[in-house]
């Protein structure tokens, strides 16, 4: 790591570097949402068992959403590629429980929390099945292993839209 990003408290390169969705394959894109706990109550229903919500940075939390996600937060079981340059993020891995979503929700609501991550990802394994970096700023990704149908009903119970997204050859 350099100098500057040394003193800066930079992410250096080789940290930013990891899984992500595969943009050579078809995926879906899904219009912004724009509340995070009615996306998280909702991803309770889309996100498989097993999978694992990246959460990267965010504005202040309230010590009780950082005591929240402390305490429910697993070590890394993939490393995800970084969206944050500097400063550095703070990142959970906080498994995609029904219990731990709703309960993230119901948290984030109390606070006022707009916008508790920045980046925010959904994975299985090896595998990204929800990247959305600049969370609520922009359109997010699903990956098209997740069926139509699922995602058709996620986005109807955020009055969202989607379509999907060819891949890059």
């Amino acid at each position: 790591m350099g100098f500057l990003a040394k003193l800066f408290n930079a992410v250096p390169s080789e940290e930013r570097k990891g899984l992500h969705l595969d943009w050579k394959t078809a995926h879906w894109m899904v219009s912004k949402a724009d509340s995070f706990p009615a996306f998280l109550r909702a991803l309770a229903d889309l996100a498989p068992a097993e999978s694992i919500l990246y959460i990267e940075g965010g504005g202040e939390p309230s010590s009780r959403l950082d005591d929240f996600l402390y305490a429910r937060s697993v070590p890394e079981q993939a490393h995800l590629a970084m969206g944050t340059i500097w400063p550095r993020p703070t990142v959970y891995h906080l498994p995609a429980t029904r219990e731990n979503l709703f309960d993230f929700a119901e948290i984030a609501e109390a606070c006022g929390t707009i916008t508790p991550a920045i980046h925010l990802h959904l994975y299985q394994g090896g595998r990204v099945l929800l990247q959305w970096y600049d969370a609520f700023f922009l359109p997010f990704f699903i990956a098209k292993e997740i069926p139509e149908e699922e995602v058709r009903k996620f986005c109807e119970t955020l009055s969202l839209k989607y379509e999907v997204e060819e891949g890059i050859k």
